[in-house]
Order: structure tokens, then sequence, then C-alpha cells
């Protein structure tokens, strides 16, 4: 497991510019050190954000509806974390909580536009929701029709990216792909330096390592019932 400190210190020891186990700590450094550090926390924010579907950032959640509330927002069902609603086919299912698991079923997603035009005109009935959708304006998760009780709903979402900011800190990807950090953030250093070799080295590096994350943790392609890796 590499902390934030660690992959630090490594950046530091194969960048061939700072000397002895250094830093000592992620706080309270100055000039190459704070560098260091800098790019080290970028690189694994770049790495985050470099792909929409890593399969990592998934996280599940179960959250409860309000009779007549049809818009749930991520604050409103205690999820501090959401980059997105994952909608897709299957994703989300409902079930009456009175009723319990055996009920559960899962509801379909619709266009935004699509949503306004079933859910969003005239006098609505409140109903058990058979739909879902995801309002541009504020990225709350819709529900159509409007719950008319008490329903359990689970899903899935993509998580927003995580900050490294302590030393103990500790990226969420598996740890057998923590040297993409490192790499990234040696190419970061290296464009910041004007240094071409240490440039093509880290970012030959970095595409193996990037490739094999890939491979891992990006959803694999079905074509004719089986999967491409």
């Amino acid at each position: 497991m590499s902390t934030f400190l660690e992959l630090c210190q490594a950046v530091a020891r194969d960048s061939g510019t700072v000397s002895g186990a250094q830093p000592v700590s992620v706080s309270g450094q100055s000039g190459r050190l704070a560098k260091i550090i800098q790019f080290t926390a970028e690189a694994w924010t770049d790495i985050q954000n470099s792909r929409s579907a890593w399969l990592w950032m998934r996280q599940e959640f179960q959250a409860v509806t309000i009779a007549g509330t049809a818009e749930y927002t991520s604050a409103a069902w205690n999820i501090t974390d959401l980059a997105a609603w994952i909608v897709s086919d299957g994703s989300v299912t409902l079930y009456d909580q009175a009723i319990g698991p055996a009920d559960e079923r899962e509801i379909a997603p619709i266009s935004w536009g699509r949503y306004r035009v079933i859910y969003g005109r005239g006098a609505q009935v409140q109903q058990r929701p058979v739909a879902c959708s995801v309002k541009p304006s504020n990225g709350a998760l819709l529900l159509g029709p409007v719950p008319d009780g008490v329903y359990v709903v689970r899903g899935e979402y993509r998580a927003a990216p995580q900050v490294l900011t302590a030393n103990t800190d500790t990226p969420a990807m598996p740890v057998r792909f923590h040297d993409a950090i490192k790499w990234r953030a040696l190419q970061l250093l290296a464009e910041h330096d004007e240094a071409p070799t240490a440039m093509a080295t880290a970012t030959a590096n970095l595409r193996r390592v990037v490739g094999e994350l890939e491979r891992d943790q990006l959803p694999q392609i079905a074509i004719g019932g089986g999967p491409l890796a």
C-alpha cells in the first residue's frame, strides 16, 4: 500500500534531484519538495479524471423516498462524494419499504427531455415510480411518477475524485497500479523542469502502467455474448 507521503518520496527519489528520504511530511514544505508534493497530488487527480468509467470509482447507494417528492440531490440522501449518478439499463432499482426486497424491480432510465414531457407537465398522480432521470441544472436524481409512499432506491454513482492531503492518505485504486501516480507526477515535474529525457522516460512508463490499469479497471466490451478484454 502506498500512502501519499510514500508516493511523494518515490517521486523525489526517482527524479534524481532530491537526496535522502525526503520529504519527511507532505505539510510545511517549500521549494523543490513543495513542487513534488503538488505534482503528486495533481497526478492522482489527473488519473481519476482521465476516464469516466473507472471501476474503482463506482460506488453503491441505498436511500429512501419521501411521499410526494420526486427530486433527490446527493445531499438529500447523505452522499458526500457524488460526481454523477450512473443511470443506465438495470442500474437503478426500487422496492416498497413496507414489502421489502422481494418487491425490488428495475426502473427505466429516460432522458431529461422525455421526463419533462411525461412527468413535468399537467396534473400528476402520485404512484410507484417506474422511471428515473437526471436533472441537468443541479444533478438531482428524478423519479417518475412522483412517489406515493416510502420506497427504497438502490443504484450506483460515480465518485468525485479523491484528494490527497495528509501523509497517510491512500489512493483508492488497486495498489498494484499506484506507480501510475508516480510516473504521472514525474511527467509533470519533467515538464516543469523542461527536461526532455526525463519526460520521455516518465511518458513511456506511464503509458505502460496505464495500459495495465485500463485493462483491469475499465468495463469489458461484450460482442456476440462474449467479453472482450
